[in-house]
């Protein structure tokens, strides 16, 4: 099994003149080639190796999607060391657990992130580095790639002068104040706008000065690459690749590490089964350092010489689905439902679609003009978390195909996955080829533990040694998700093991299940089911709710209202409670709920962060 580096040479020389990524750009879409991609990711690597990264040392990523991020990442495996993807939603007190535990010794990142990192720094004695990533030229105010490499030489000469000579405050005030000067001539629009003196560059790295930081290497990305033919590879490809830390639905996260062999696996097989090659069009919108989008959107796509489209923004989103027209699309459940939803209004509103989907001999006009908004012939690959049957069906009735696929960070991620051929509503799919999946100690249901075993297994959590014991045993990876497999092979998630509810009279109780049947109602856009405990051993089920305030808007409107208070708006939700339970045994179903205010707090890939909402809950009780 060869290298991620290797797979991806192949298509760079394969394809070199195709385009690799694309990219809005003062609102036109911008081509980087795949020859662009492995010119300056070899530019990348050298300049890493000069500076002295040794073979796996931790190179981290801090920005959002773009050409330059997925360059530097593979200018770090060019350079032998290991890719260290962030979350740049973290809080401070998480980045700086990622950055410690990690111990990365360079940093990619953008300016926005910088004031974070400044608040952190001195608890990140490994970090040497910081490389910003380029920034489009027309953002108003942005330093040039050469002026921020001047600033940032001239930071660290002072940094190194205010060291050797101890100067003093008075005369480290006055050089600042110089430096305030010089950045008002540079860009007199900018400073005039700057309520603080940190709202730039400049002003950023004089807030380090005064705070007296570690001296670190500060430079621009295209002022540090440089042009020379990059170090050959020694790694091995049982060595790690990268580390990517869990989302955090149940506390503090950990670094799991994969190698270049459970990665590269997963591409090879999850290529084949669905025949991907060159004519692939991708619309990258997930979070990049998240496993699903980083191999499944990425490293997937350019292995096989494909194209990706990164999208504007989530808000963008539909524009430009319609600009890109991708033929093949990574996306979460609720992002699906979104889309079902459009979709589906867009025809109920224009009288000759609907007439024409609703009658069977003529649907196949509308579900045409659907498809070639999508490329002709999409595909809609769900991941993340469980998507709805109705949703998968709805989509497949416009023409969509949808297949279902289920993976976790720890297993590079694919476990299981829908394929032409093999597909059924409700299920995630069979193993992939070279994966082995069994049920732990199931119930008289077949209900039990998910257990994988295969080369996309992970090496074990970095630093983590007690963690890693407790999540693989003999080459299996405890999943902590419930599920059973049918007699065909189809494996059902049914929950987390530490989700489970157990009620009084012993039953079991899936919180996932309840959730994705309410989820039904348009009144409700995210619930939380969990139990409530009645005694030592056993618990109620109770939900938190989160309405949507622009259908309930939309209820007032039909209904001729003034508006709806609390107490009409838990009445209106206790009745959409009551209905869309219908299909649950009795057992299952909500006994009460409460009414939250704000959305849930979530990971990357929108679930929902339970231990923090329990933790709320059981301060409230």
């Amino acid at each position: 099994m060869s290298l991620i580096i290797e797979m991806l040479k192949k298509s760079c020389l394969e394809h070199g003149d195709k385009a690799a990524f694309r990219t809005k750009v003062a609102k036109q879409w911008v081509d980087y080639s795949y020859r662009d991609l492995w010119r300056t990711s070899d530019w990348t690597a050298t300049a890493l190796e000069q500076w002295g990264l040794e073979p796996g040392d931790r190179c981290a990523l801090l920005a959002p999607s773009s050409p330059a991020w997925v360059v530097a990442y593979t200018g770090i495996l060019k350079a032998n060391g290991v890719a260290v993807p962030v979350d740049k939603e973290l809080k401070q007190i998480e980045l700086r657990h990622v950055l410690a535990n990690s111990g990365a010794r360079v940093l990619f990142t953008e300016q926005p992130y910088l004031d974070s990192l400044l608040e952190i720094a001195e608890d990140l004695p490994d970090l040497e580095k910081i490389i910003f990533l380029n920034q489009p030229p027309s953002v108003e105010g942005q330093l040039t790639p050469q002026i921020e490499t001047i600033l940032a030489t001239l930071l660290n000469e002072w940094r190194a002068l205010i060291h050797e000579y101890q100067i003093n405050n008075v005369d480290q005030k006055r050089l600042e104040t110089l430096a305030q000067n010089l950045q008002q001539v540079i860009f007199p629009e900018a400073s005039a706008k700057s309520k603080h003196k940190k709202d730039t560059l400049l002003g950023r790295l004089l807030v380090a000065i005064n705070r007296n930081l570690p001296r670190y290497n500060i430079e621009s990305f295209s002022a540090f690459q440089i042009e020379g033919k990059p170090p050959g590879l020694i790694r091995n490809p049982s060595d790690p690749a990268v580390i990517l830390y869990t989302s955090g639905t149940t506390g503090r996260s950990k670094g799991a590490m994969l190698s270049h062999y459970n990665i590269a696996s997963n591409i090879k097989t999850c290529a084949a089964a669905f025949r991907l090659d060159q004519t692939i069009h991708t619309l990258s919108f997930l979070p990049i350092n998240h496993v699903f989008e980083q191999v499944g959107g990425i490293l997937l796509p350019l292995s096989v010489g494909g194209t990706i489209s990164f999208a504007e923004s989530l808000k963008k989103l539909g524009d430009n689905l319609a600009e890109v027209k991708p033929n093949f699309l990574l996306g979460v459940p609720a992002v699906f439902r979104l889309l079902l939803d459009r979709m589906t209004k867009k025809i109920e509103s224009q009288n000759v679609a609907k007439a024409f989907y609703h009658f069977p001999l003529t649907r196949a006009i509308v579900t045409k003009k659907i498809r070639e908004a999508f490329g002709g012939n999409p595909t809609f690959i769900s991941g993340g978390a469980a998507l709805d049957p109705q949703v998968a069906d709805g989509l497949m009735g416009l023409g969509i195909e949808v297949y279902q696929g289920y993976g976790i960070t720890e297993t590079s991620p694919v476990i299981t996955l829908e394929t032409p051929g093999a597909r059924r509503l409700g299920s995630s799919g069979k193993p992939i080829d070279g994966v082995e999946v069994k049920i732990n100690s199931p119930n008289d249901e077949g209900i039990g533990e998910i257990w994988v075993k295969g080369p996309n297994v992970m090496l074990g959590y970095h630093n983590n040694p007690e963690a890693t014991a407790e999540v693989i045993t003999d080459g299996w990876y405890h999943t902590g998700d419930l599920g059973r497999i049918d007699d065909d092979g189809f494996l059902t998630i049914c929950g987390r093991v530490k989700n489970l509810i157990v009620t009084p009279n012993g039953k079991n109780v899936y919180p996932e299940e309840v959730e994705n049947e309410l989820l039904n109602s348009p009144y409700i856009a995210e619930i939380m089911v969990y139990g409530h405990k009645v005694d030592t051993t056993s618990e109620e089920v109770y939900a938190m709710i989160y309405p949507d305030y622009e259908a309930l808007d939309e209820y007032v409107t039909e209904n001729q209202l003034k508006s709806l208070d609390n107490t009409e708006i838990e009445v209106l939700l206790r009745q959409e409670v009551l209905k869309y339970s219908k299909n649950l045994a009795d057992y299952k179903r909500v006994k009460r709920f409460t009414i939250r205010e704000d959305e849930f707090p979530k990971t990357t890939t929108r679930k929902i962060k339970r231990f923090v909402v329990e933790a709320d809950i059981i301060t409230e009780h």
